[in-house]
């Protein structure tokens, strides 16, 4: 059985530290309670490095394998 999931990302906040460049941007994976924190200088860069961190920690395939599970089990 082949599930393609995708992962919605949810911008919960912007902020920035005071003496240091850039910008926090806090995004919360869409269905969970799974944060991603990450700095940039504007939204675009800010989702392309929470993608990037969801691919290198194969959140996808991790929640995809628990969705999977949790389908078979009702």
């Amino acid at each position: 059985m082949l599930i393609e999931m995708v992962i919605e990302l949810v911008l919960v906040d912007v902020y920035r530290y005071e003496g240091l460049p850039g910008k926090r941007f806090r995004f919360m994976v869409k269905g969970t309670r799974i944060y991603i924190n990450v700095l940039a200088d504007e939204l675009d860069e800010a989702v392309k490095k929470a993608e990037n961190i969801i691919k290198k920690l194969e959140l996808d395939r991790y929640l995809s394998e628990k969705k999977t599970h949790l389908t078979e089990k009702k």
